[in-house]
């Protein structure tokens, strides 16, 4: 058993509702609520509509704004009106709006096509460049310019290092991986 610290504070020692307030989860299941577009990306009601439309075009994806309804666009129950993808990026853009220090993606950008994860990729690391960004993934594309990679296999940590380190050895498994992924 250990401890997790926050900006070396102890999270047991700060009540829960701080704690969530710092954190941010984008699942590979995105959930969105039936309503409007502005309350799925801010549902608290706290940021401009400027602001939304700031972190919508950097993530490419102002053609939901763009539609005659604007930010009112509304989403169906589960956002059974929008692909995956497009309910992932509003997840998205909802973290980035929220800007918490800690935004963990699991598997968030699987329904994502390359090109839209690569502005993702660029938009998390100008917009969280202060956060700490733990991304579970199985795309290599995906973590590549991480700062520290911690490999799993089979439940079992593999090796844990930064990319550049992993990659300087032929025999590393993250190296493999790579190799595997075409990106060697």
């Amino acid at each position: 058993m250990g401890t997790i610290f926050i900006d070396g504070v102890d999270i047991c020692k700060i009540g829960l509702r701080t704690l969530r307030s710092s954190l941010t989860i984008i699942p590979q299941d995105p959930r969105l609520m039936n309503g409007t577009l502005k309350n799925n990306i801010d549902p608290f009601g706290h940021f401009s509509d400027q602001k939304i439309y700031e972190i919508m075009e950097i993530l490419k994806i102002d053609y939901l704004i763009n539609n005659p309804s604007g930010l009112d666009f509304f989403i169906s129950e589960s956002g059974t009106n929008l692909s995956v993808g497009e309910k992932q990026l509003i997840c998205i853009a909802r973290a980035l709006l929220k800007n918490s220090k800690i935004v963990v993606m699991d598997e968030a950008t699987a329904n994502i096509d390359f090109q839209t994860e690569q502005t993702i990729q660029n938009a998390l690391s100008v917009l969280l460049k202060t956060s700490t960004v733990l991304t579970i993934a199985h795309r290599i594309k995906t973590i590549i310019n991480y700062d520290k990679i911690l490999v799993l296999d089979k439940g079992k940590v593999k090796e844990f290092d930064s990319p550049k380190n992993l990659l300087k050895d032929e025999n590393s498994f993250f190296t493999k991986l790579v190799k595997k992924s075409n990106l060697a």
